[in-house]
């Protein structure tokens, strides 16, 4: 907390700091000599000794109690487990409200300079999600993410929005309403000490603390270089299921979600489809799945008995090659493929391509 509150660093003050298990109370104890052994700059060592002086720590929990604002440590029972797992975790989370249930939440994420069919489906998402109890988590941001939690607000159930700021600002600035809201049904959260403004970098940090309390990722659209991104490559490392809501080709808008699909994530086709799993997991991008007993009591569509005899009769293959074989457009393949994947029939089995499990 110390370090976050001083509102003049960057990225700059905190290069080739080492404070992996460092006891916090050694590092505040440990004096000049430790600091300059961790690699803390003068500026840093400096703030340090002035924060210390001025006893910073014990008037900015009297600043919280006036806001009402609860400071979680990752020692706490309030702490998320999830997150306390992920490396990397926040030591402290400032938190305007109440943890709502995170079993099955799920992550909507997306670009600010979303398409109005893009803030319409996170919208969508985030209502149905809330309708059925699950959280929905994202980042407070205009766009997608706006979109994603005015929907659950809509739908009735707590969301939660990680800030990149300080939980007693508001950035954007027309959220004034949204954050209210979510604050009164849900939670606001940060790692980033109260009077915390927005800076470029914080927001792709606090990135890892979305995937953290979340057990799915949704990508609505996301440009090639964007938060959003970030967010799919966290969510991958900590071994989320991604899903993306394809896009139309040759639109920057969505060129960076659509390339997640090309590269195995489930595409998401169909919103009941979805929010029909329920938070129960489902194929995982990283290693083959369990997948069911043949059945022969399952009902398939014709063009759906096409696509999966094709990947059992030929092996692997990808989407155009399912194109061309199944003589359908490269849409409807991924639809079906969607479709057959939550029936545990068929899986990503590398980029962009796609196997069979058992027979029918």
């Amino acid at each position: 907390m110390l370090l976050g509150g001083c509102e003049s660093f960057d990225r700059d003050d905190l290069e080739g700091l080492r404070l992996e298990g460092v006891d916090a109370v050694e590092l505040l104890e440990g004096g000049i000599s430790l600091w300059k052994g961790l690699g803390l700059t003068e500026r840093v060592r400096a703030f340090l000794e002035e924060g210390l002086a001025r006893q910073w720590a014990d008037r900015e929990l009297d600043r919280c109690r006036d806001l009402g604002v609860t400071v979680v440590t990752v020692d706490d029972e309030a702490y998320p487990d999830s997150l306390r797992r992920l490396p990397g975790a926040p030591l402290a989370l400032y938190l305007r409200g109440t943890f709502p249930s995170l079993e099955g939440s799920v992550a909507v994420v997306g670009t600010r300079r979303c398409s109005t069919y893009g803030h319409r489906v996170a919208h969508d998402l985030g209502c149905r999600l809330s309708q059925i109890g699950l959280a929905v988590v994202s980042g407070g941001a205009s766009g997608i993410d706006g979109a994603a939690h005015s929907g659950a607000l809509d739908g009735g159930f707590p969301t939660v929005a990680v800030l990149g700021t300080g939980v007693d600002r508001v950035f954007p600035r027309g959220h004034e309403d949204l954050f209210r809201s979510i604050a009164a049904k849900g939670a606001l959260v940060s790692e980033y000490p109260l009077g915390t403004e927005a800076r470029p970098w914080r927001f792709p940090r606090r990135n890892r603390i979305i995937i953290g309390l979340a057990s799915r990722l949704v990508v609505v659209e996301a440009p090639k270089r964007s938060g959003a991104m970030i967010t799919a490559r966290l969510a991958l490392e900590a071994s989320r299921e991604v899903w993306v809501v394809p896009g139309r080709l040759g639109e920057g808008v969505c060129e960076g979600s659509n390339r997640l699909l090309f590269d195995g994530a489930f595409p998401l086709v169909d919103l009941d489809e979805f929010v029909g799993l329920n938070g129960q997991r489902q194929l995982s991008l990283f290693d083959t799945p369990s997948l069911p007993a043949p059945t022969r009591s399952l009902q398939l569509s014709e063009e759906e008995k096409r696509l999966y005899f094709i990947l059992r009769d030929r092996g692997e293959r990808a989407v155009d090659n399912l194109a061309a074989q199944g003589k359908m457009g490269a849409a409807d393949v991924v639809r079906i493929l969607s479709l057959l994947a939550a029936r545990g029939l068929v899986y990503p089995s590398g980029p962009g391509r796609w196997s069979a499990g058992p027979g029918i």
